[in-house]
């Protein structure tokens, strides 16, 4: 079992679906401080807890990301509990519980909140006994360390610890954060949004060929089967992410919007299971051909 757990970043909070068009404004208010949005005419409140604590990164022009990138805003002004936005791009609407990734600002996210530790108490009182807790917004060792203290402190000494990599910052210490972490999770979402999505088929390859290396497990998630989830037909590029996945030797895939926000997520799961396990065999059976051919292609064998 592993436990994923939230995060200090914001998420919008409940709302009606708010569809927007590029040039729109929009006036962000922390509904945890005010039980009422700021009085503005011809614009659209979105109620987002926990802004005020962002508002002390948030200036004018940065930008604020929604749903991987897909709804895009920038920032015109700020208050003391609010600020003022404008649609820069997006197709889909907002909705409850979308979270946001702010692309020019230093993350101001904890690692562990009190709102974890409420997540964590709760399942120790159940008996629940987590194998993984997996930690967002890592950027440094300490963060792994002082995550692992406090899990332990709650759940026991046998939970291991899965980093996830999402900012540019684990990135850069990915080395030592792989070192003292038990695992790794490549988040492909918020991860290639942070570093850019040219970079991020390479960047997954190298930590989970890392993590291998280093004898820890490595879990792909993000994108996994999301058109099909919703088609139900499987798109040819998902199926050769799966192989890629597959033949980057990763221990697992983490389906998220494939098994939450859909419809089939039993289908979802069948199919990475078989892909991955036909790909698995594939690979192991080319490479124990290929030792035994010394290099001969797979192609001339009969």
């Amino acid at each position: 079992m592993l436990l994923d757990l939230p995060s200090s970043r914001p998420r919008t909070g409940t709302m009606e679906e708010l569809r927007l068009s590029p040039g729109d404004r929009v006036i962000f208010w922390d509904s945890e401080a005010s039980s009422r949005a700021p009085a503005q005419s011809q614009m659209s409140p979105v109620p987002l807890p926990g802004l005020t604590e962002l508002l002390k990164e948030l200036k004018p022009q940065d930008r604020m990301w929604f749903c991987d990138g897909r709804l895009s805003f920038v920032v015109e002004s700020t208050a003391e509990d609010s600020l003022v936005a404008t649609m820069e791009k997006g197709t889909i609407p907002l909705k409850s519980s979308n979270s946001i990734f702010l692309p020019d600002s230093p993350s101001p996210f904890a690692v562990i909140t009190a709102a974890d530790r409420e997540v964590l108490a709760s399942m120790a009182q159940a008996g629940v006994a987590p194998d993984w807790v997996a930690l967002s917004l890592i950027s440094s060792p300490e963060d792994v360390s002082d995550g692992r203290r406090e899990v332990r402190q709650i759940l026991g000494d046998t939970v291991r610890i899965m980093a996830k990599f999402e900012t540019a910052a684990a990135v850069d210490a990915a080395r030592q954060i792989i070192r003292e972490a038990d695992g790794i999770m490549v988040a492909r979402g918020d991860l290639g949004l942070a570093i850019g999505h040219l970079r991020l088929p390479g960047v997954q390859e190298a930590l989970v060929k890392a993590a291998r290396r280093a004898r820890k497990a490595a879990v792909v998630a993000t994108q996994v089967l999301e058109m099909f989830a919703q088609t139900g037909i499987p798109q040819r590029a998902e199926l050769s992410d799966l192989s890629l996945v597959a033949l980057q030797r990763a221990d697992a895939v983490m389906l998220g919007k494939e098994t939450v926000f859909s419809s089939r997520p039993i289908e979802c799961i069948r199919l990475a299971q078989e892909m991955l396990t036909y790909e698995t065999r594939r690979f192991e059976g080319r490479a124990r051909l290929s030792r035994r051919s010394q290099g001969r292609s797979p192609l001339a064998e009969k």
